[in-house]
């Protein structure tokens, strides 16, 4: 009787402190991060059940601390099977031996269903090492009342922009001409980054082993963002982009750039976001002008489980799940099918997605190497001093260099 008492003990205190990875070979644990789309990939996962026998587990991490956590987990070989995280990851987690290649675990129509420049942004020496999923095509965002207000058409350069920023500070709309970030990390570059491009320039030399910002072109697009934040909500120091999005959707801000997530939480909740127009990518002085496009991905990682994860995720790369959630959250989709099966795409009326999709044609993404999370922090802090007048434009980016090139060096 002692021995199945004991035997039981044991058996009990497996099953409460193994990792959840060893709960069943037909169970796959995928994270979401913010809790995104976790209501649709609730219903995508019962139908995947039902089809396949295999059983998607949920967790919901937030973006600010997903890193980190993934870092920590995979060091400890405690890694869930899937995840959504962003394309920067890509390489870094490759070189670590962390993920798989997903060429062989999808199918050839879900391969050549994502657009090439998505999967060109997800492949690592011609192998697809992340699967595209969520993208968010960024512009510049406008209260068209508060530019009515000066008699202002809407700005076509940056330029033209800071031309308008004196007029509509301290408007009677809003109060604030633009709102941007110059403190935290990845939303200062993000924020940053249209007017770079814009300006001619770019972060990284095209075989990115040396930073390109600090020439006459790049030390210019900064001296446009420190111009900008002097007509900008005062809390650029402690603001995230969130904090940039509320301050446009709340009227405070004439100008921001950003996707339409703010507005589309307004049409949610039956607020009036008729103000609001979204501009076609603004152009700098040589007429240069991109679309910047955030690629957010699905990886897999070395479980042992990675062909119930892929399949699991092309499952949900369905436009049926994954298109829903596109669409409610303002982005744009990386798949033919997904505008083929879902016309509001496209639709002149969804005004809150078509402008977006149509600056799919000439996009730029942030780059995918493995210093990026040094690199970004480098250049985020030099634009940050340069907005707070530490530094001028000339000198924060010739010292950003050279401690960007000796990270790049290192590698």
């Amino acid at each position: 009787m002692k021995k199945i008492v004991s035997l039981l003990l044991v058996s009990c205190f497996l099953m409460l402190f193994l990792p959840t990875t060893l709960a069943g070979d037909n169970e796959i644990t995928y994270v979401t991060l913010g809790n995104t789309g976790m209501e649709v990939l609730e219903e995508a996962a019962k139908e995947f059940e039902k089809e396949t026998g295999i059983k998607v587990n949920f967790e919901s991490w937030s973006y600010s601390d997903a890193y980190s956590k993934i870092l920590t987990l995979a060091e400890g070989g405690n890694m869930p099977d899937a995840m959504y995280g962003f394309s920067s990851w890509t390489v870094q987690f490759k070189e670590a031996g962390y993920t798989v290649a997903l060429d062989n675990l999808i199918s050839e129509k879900l391969y050549n269903d994502f657009t090439e420049g998505a999967r060109k942004v997800c492949s690592v020496d011609g192998e697809l090492w992340s699967m595209p999923s969520y993208m968010s095509i960024r512009s510049v965002l406008i209260n068209q009342k508060a530019f009515d207000e000066i008699n202002a058409k809407a700005p076509t350069t940056w330029m033209e922009l800071l031309d308008y920023a004196p007029a509509l500070y301290e408007g009677q709309t809003c109060p604030y001409a633009y709102t941007l970030v110059a403190g935290h990390p990845k939303n200062t570059v993000d924020c940053f980054l249209p007017i770079l491009w814009a300006y001619g320039s770019d972060v990284l030399t095209e075989d990115q082993k040396a930073v390109a910002f600090n020439s006459k072109e790049g030390v210019a697009a900064l001296q446009m963002y420190v111009d900008l934040a002097k007509y900008s909500v005062p809390d650029y120091g402690e603001a995230t982009i969130n904090e940039t999005q509320s301050n446009f959707t709340t009227q405070t801000a004439a100008a921001y750039f950003h996707n339409a997530q703010g507005l589309a939480a307004l049409r949610d909740a039956g607020e009036d976001y008729s103000w609001a127009t979204i501009l076609q990518p603004l152009a700098g002085p040589g007429g240069e002008a991109y679309s910047y496009g955030v690629m957010d991905v699905d990886l897999v990682f070395k479980t042992g489980k990675e062909d119930k994860a892929a399949k699991w995720l092309e499952f949900w790369h369905q436009a049926k799940y994954q298109g829903k959630v596109i669409d409610k959250a303002g982005w744009v989709p990386n798949q033919a099918s997904h505008f083929e099966e879902m016309p509001i795409f496209t639709d002149e009326s969804n005004l809150l997605v078509a402008p977006f999709a149509k600056m799919n044609t000439n996009i730029k993404f942030k780059p995918s190497i493995t210093c990026w999370e040094e690199i970004q922090k480098i250049l985020a802090d030099h634009i940050t001093k340069a907005v707070f007048e530490q530094m001028t434009a000339e000198e924060a980016f010739a010292e950003a260099e050279k401690q960007c090139n000796a990270v790049l060096a290192a590698q």
